[in-house]
């Protein structure tokens, strides 16, 4: 009896030795889009989760985004010079705060996953390098991975080249912080989407305005891509990308991994003063189930 009693006590031990060996990974922490807030990544948060992760959000508000306002009445601002420090220290003080949750749950020595949506994935790059340093940044940080963030200036030889819409940031992150320095290059994993390429006038008067089946108009979509492709990569037709950021705008070299996937569009969600429209989930981006896992492996 006492044998089987032995028995059980080890079976019981290897279950739990396996399950905490299954469950117990990296914490990630999330750099909102413009304007996003954490409630808008309630449902990539919750796909994190079910992998294991423990999930700590940067809690950034809409009206965060007004402390910018005073950078545009400098002259670094119409020089196009300006800089992440102090520029977006709304933003690096919410990242501050998340680090120090992140210490307070897992400990202050915990490696993090850090995931950027949108033009978070530079602030996070800026964040990295400017806020903790090569030595804190090696040590604390594993891997970054950026979702349809806009890390690429136009060509120089486009017709957009000369305005610069970030003002100067995204240059002197890209001089100051080439290829995710401080981290080693293989760290930084840029994901990309293709949902939207734009096509010529003819193609787009044809386009479907209403697709009651998905419920969503792919000629708006179109309209919406035009411009914005246009004014970030300086090419309107023929451009591929996840409906505001073009493959080539989203993706790094130097060394860095690059993903790109299909039918993915760039949000979920449409901020609003309030709460944040949600799109059908048909308009698949890269928080949703079927997208999310085919780059979660890179956590």
């Amino acid at each position: 009896m006492r044998g089987i009693t032995t028995l059980v006590c080890i079976i019981a031990a290897l279950g739990r030795a396996n399950g905490s060996a299954v469950a117990v990974r990296r914490p990630i922490i999330i750099a909102p889009a413009q304007f996003g807030v954490p409630k808008d990544y309630a449902t990539l948060a919750a796909l994190l989760e079910s992998r294991g992760h423990k999930v700590f959000i940067a809690p950034l508000t809409r009206l965060c985004w007004l402390r910018i306002a005073p950078a545009t009445f400098t002259a670094a601002f119409w020089q196009a010079r300006l800089e992440p420090t102090p520029t977006l220290n709304f933003y690096f003080e919410a990242l501050d705060k998340t680090f120090a949750a992140v210490d307070a749950e897992c400990g202050p020595d915990a490696s993090v996953t850090l995931i950027g949506h949108s033009i978070g994935g530079w602030a996070i790059r800026a964040y990295v390098g400017e806020r903790l340093g090569t030595e804190r940044a090696q040590k604390r940080v594993a891997r970054l991975v950026t979702l349809g963030t806009p890390h690429n200036a136009p060509p120089l030889s486009s017709p957009v080249a000369a305005v610069d819409q970030t003002r100067g940031l995204l240059t002197y992150i890209n001089d100051k912080f080439p290829s995710g320095k401080p981290l080693a290059p293989e760290q930084l994993v840029c994901v990309a989407g293709r949902g939207t390429t734009t096509c010529n006038f003819g193609e787009l008067v044809r386009s479907s305005a209403w697709d009651g089946d998905e419920r969503r108009s792919k000629l708006l979509e179109r309209l919406v891509a035009l411009p914005s492709y246009f004014a970030l990569s300086g090419s309107a037709f023929g451009v591929a990308g996840d409906g505001l950021i073009p493959i080539e705008t989203a993706t790094l070299t130097g060394g860095c991994g690059s993903i790109v996937l299909d039918d993915c569009h760039h949000s979920g969600f449409i901020p609003t003063a309030l709460d944040s429209i949600v799109l059908p989930d048909t308009y698949k981006w890269y928080g949703s189930e079927g997208i999310f896992e085919q780059w979660a492996d890179h956590l």
